[in-house]
């Protein structure tokens, strides 16, 4: 075998680890909380498309609970992890269940993975949801100055560029992305993957890039795009004041990534809030949901948070 061909193969190999530590993640939480009970009586409609140019790819899960007498849903957007190479929102089933008993309604979409579509045309699949979003507000009665967007691991990283850049009419260009009116009040960002300089010295992080980019460690910073994918990037005084950042004490995949959006945040006054998950405090520990005493806090700070952002608290 040729030397280029060895390298493909330990690639291949390498990106096999990295998808398949993603992957165990997800399911082995799925199998204990899917089926997270809920107060109120949640129904889900799936795989609604958002983009007919992409109908395998782009597509949607909604989860509404009873109105009770309101007129309008606050939305929630839920970006789904997977380190932009896997990952799926049907893993994010009973976590948008729990969101949803909040009185929110959860829009949970897909889309596109590496090596199919490379960086950043991810970002601009999530802007044809956000337009999708304000298309069909009037007859999903959905209230868009409530709107509200989260997201855990590279779906973190994802919902904190949506924040850094929704007032940014030149990077969404630059990006390809539709533009519409819906602007986000506020975000939950957990575990997010904000510092790819630090991930690259993760064995998992530093091949997955190659996939994502075209680029290894050591030659990431060439790749044309890498400025959008570190979000801090892009954080200026339009960035919204009030975000809560949630992190893992113990993340072997991004820990530490906080402390770059904590600074940037802090030069700018921006205030924010932070949960550092004690104890295990391991990567996307929130996907327990009320299994785990470091979970059941961040539904309780959620639960707040929520409440605070759109007036008042659902019952």
């Amino acid at each position: 075998m040729s030397s280029t061909g060895t390298r493909w193969s330990q690639r291949e190999a390498d990106m096999n680890i990295a998808k398949l530590a993603f992957d165990f993640d997800d399911r082995f939480k799925d199998v204990f909380t899917n089926n997270v009970k809920t107060v109120n009586s949640i129904s889900v409609e799936r795989d609604v498309v958002y983009d007919d140019a992409l109908p395998d790819v782009c597509t949607l899960d909604i989860y509404c609970p009873p109105l009770k007498g309101r007129e309008k849903y606050p939305v929630l957007v839920d970006v789904h992890g997977g380190g932009w190479i896997t990952g799926d929102k049907h893993w994010r089933r009973g976590l948008n269940r729990a969101f949803a008993d909040m009185g929110l309604c959860v829009i949970s979409p897909n889309y596109g993975l590496s090596p199919r579509f490379k960086y950043p045309e991810c970002v601009k699949h999530l802007f044809a949801c956000f337009k999708w979003i304000c298309d069909h507000a009037e007859e999903r009665r959905l209230d868009l100055d409530n709107v509200l967007i989260t997201g855990d691991s590279a779906g973190g990283q994802l919902a904190c560029l949506v924040l850094a850049i929704q007032n940014n009419a030149e990077v969404k260009a630059r990006i390809g992305a539709v533009d519409s009116p819906l602007r986000f009040k506020g975000g939950m960002l957990v575990c997010g993957a904000y510092d790819p300089d630090s991930m690259a010295k993760n064995i998992l992080s530093n091949k997955l890039f190659l996939e994502m980019t075209g680029y290894g460690r050591k030659h990431l910073r060439e790749f044309k795009d890498y400025d959008l994918m570190n979000p801090v990037n892009f954080v200026d005084k339009d960035f919204p004041a009030d975000v809560m950042v949630a992190y893992g004490r113990f993340d072997a995949f991004v820990g530490g990534n906080e402390k770059i959006l904590f600074k940037r945040l802090n030069e700018l006054g921006i205030p924010y809030r932070e949960y550092r998950a004690k104890g295990a405090g391991e990567h996307c520990f929130h996907l327990w949901h009320y299994r785990r005493p470091i979970s059941r806090k961040f539904f309780e700070l959620a639960r707040d948070y929520v409440a605070d952002k759109v007036g008042y608290r659902y019952r």
